[in-house]
């Protein structure tokens, strides 16, 4: 019991892990590395044409997919990390998350990371389009939150091309649609306003309380990547990015305050 304890408590740490290209961006709100395995895990559900054993696969996977990074944190190009170090760093985090856990169901577990880090099966080649779509919708999302269209254009740019899937394709495409038809659909109404949440949460004129401003957020962020790119053209010591991100959080709630 103390094992599966311990790991349901890293399961938990991915609940409060960001998404660390959202923060660099300067984007309000950033969701959790759990969110998004939350609705990798939905999409899987949703898909159309695929057999129940491989829905089920495709869950799983999108399950267990990133859970690493409650351990490692989510590791970006800025972390000056080269991607044969960050799959190092993610096995070994694995290895000791599943060994908390009962032999059959640790195995199971690690299995299913390596088949979606290997992609060689239709199921792992199919939930890695459905991180690139989610990545995307929620991208989608915050240029709606923030009434800042196309500011994440390069995410946009960067990853639509690289859905190879017939099915999350079509899902693709009718996102872009929307996209560029300036708001389609409208984002669902703010559930927290539906209890008691509305008097703790917002002010008087409903301004959400607990947000940082975008604009520091944005400038922070942008002071982070240059240094980062400055220290990568010099003979100076490596920038510890973790350190770097938790100034830049600590400062923003200072400003605040």
């Amino acid at each position: 019991m103390d094992g599966l304890l311990e790991f349901l408590l890293y399961v938990g740490q991915a609940k409060r892990t960001f998404r660390t290209g959202w923060v660099l961006r300067g984007v309000e709100k950033v969701e959790s590395v759990a969110d998004h395995m939350y609705r990798m895990a939905v999409m899987s559900l949703l898909l159309p044409t695929v057999n129940e054993e491989s829905k089920v696969r495709c869950m799983k996977l999108a399950l267990v997919h990133d859970l690493a990074e409650s351990v490692v944190g989510d590791l970006t190009e800025y972390d000056g990390v080269p991607k044969t170090e960050k799959h190092r760093r993610e096995s070994e985090a694995m290895l000791y998350l599943t060994s908390l856990l009962p032999a059959d169901v640790g195995r199971e577990i690690f299995s299913l990371f390596n088949e979606y880090s290997d992609q060689k099966t239709n199921e792992a080649n199919l939930v890695k389009d459905l991180d690139i779509f989610d990545m995307l919708l929620q991208a989608y999302e915050y240029e709606k939150i923030q009434c800042d269209e196309k500011f994440l254009e390069d995410f946009f740019q960067g990853s639509a091309n690289k859905v190879k899937t017939n099915i999350v394709q079509k899902w693709l495409e009718q996102l872009l649609k929307c996209r560029s038809s300036g708001g389609q659909f409208q984002l669902p109404a703010d559930s927290n306003l539906n209890t008691m949440l509305k008097h703790v949460l917002y002010d008087e004129q409903g301004t959400f309380l607990y947000k940082y401003p975008s604009s520091d957020l944005r400038e922070k962020s942008n002071n982070f990547i240059s240094n980062k790119t400055k220290n990568e053209n010099s003979t100076t010591s490596p920038v510890d990015t973790n350190e770097l991100l938790t100034n830049l959080v600590k400062d923003i709630k200072h400003l605040n305050n």
